[in-house]
């Protein structure tokens, strides 16, 4: 899930510094979180040497009684459709697809980007762990903020996750899905921490609905008719290959799936580590007929 996958196990979790609750009736969520996020709930900075010139920012209110904080750019080409981009977990947040350089390329191909922040995270007020629920207010507010576009996601890790896991709903805003480095279930990826995935393990046990609404193999089963890329590389280490695998056998519209597998990229870090396979495979499915939708 982004930088912070290398630091994670060598840092005590939770701890200050984290976004502050939306309101007093979240406090119990927020401090449900610290284990599996609380170093990287960090108060958010502009990425450095990234210019902030032809960014807006905007509030998007969202079903889970956040008020999401998000950026926005228009390309200056006429627009193919808007990419929402949906981050990784870690200090970065929305400022991932500013530093590795994804924003720009979307600009640069002739897409519309809003890149925003989770709840809890970046600068978004922290609610509730419906994060499904953060990325279908986002595409919502794209498509009524740019009528008659194609709205597409752009998903790592924990974007990804939370993505693929409102595929079936009934309105979901995304015509096509990128999904990098996704986990198959939640147990997949935590059961390599094991405080975080002691709390993850007591969680289901008591509320074995709340991660059933964040297992991306569950909602795929029922997912609507939108097309996915999956990226997995060799090189990544936390959500491996196999995963994509898995992924791809859950979902009720196999024919919509399209693969990428890479070589040596890190997790997350396709961009970065072979940004030609990358960037080429991304435009490429963006660029291809829009799928039906019902």
């Amino acid at each position: 899930m982004g930088e912070a996958i290398s630091r994670l196990r060598s840092l005590p979790f939770g701890g200050g510094g984290s976004t502050a609750p939306a309101a007093r009736r979240w406090y119990g969520h927020h401090l449900l979180k610290k284990p599996f996020f609380g170093r990287f709930m960090k108060p958010w900075r502009w990425p450095a040497d990234v210019p902030q010139d032809g960014w807006d920012r905007v509030q998007i209110a969202s079903r889970s009684s956040s008020l999401l904080e998000a950026i926005v750019a228009r390309t200056p080409l006429a627009p193919l459709g808007v990419v929402v981009c949906a981050h990784p977990m870690g200090f970065a947040c929305k400022g991932f697809w500013l530093r590795h350089g994804h924003a720009q390329a979307l600009l640069d191909a002739g897409f519309h980007v809003v890149a925003f922040d989770f709840n809890g995270f970046g600068e978004s007020p922290s609610t509730n762990f419906d994060y499904p629920g953060d990325v279908i207010s986002v595409g919502y507010w794209a498509r009524s903020a740019f009528a008659g576009l194609p709205v597409h996601a752009l998903t790592a890790s924990f974007g990804a996750i939370n993505t693929l896991s409102a595929i079936d709903e009934a309105d979901f805003p995304y015509d096509k899905v990128v999904a990098e480095a996704c986990s198959p279930t939640l147990p997949d990826f935590w059961k390599a921490y094991p405080v975080a995935h002691a709390v993850l393990n007591i969680s289901r046990r008591i509320n074995p609905q709340g991660e059933l609404r964040l297992r991306p193999t569950h909602h795929l089963a029922r997912m609507r008719d939108v097309d996915v890329l999956l990226i997995h590389s060799r090189g990544d280490r936390w959500t491996p290959v196999h995963f994509g695998d898995a992924l791809q056998q859950a979902a009720s519209r196999p024919e919509r799936i399209q693969r990428v597998i890479l070589d040596k990229a890190d997790h997350t870090h396709g961009m970065r580590d072979e940004p030609q396979r990358y960037w080429n495979a991304v435009l490429e499915f963006f660029n291809q007929s829009s799928p039906t939708r019902f």
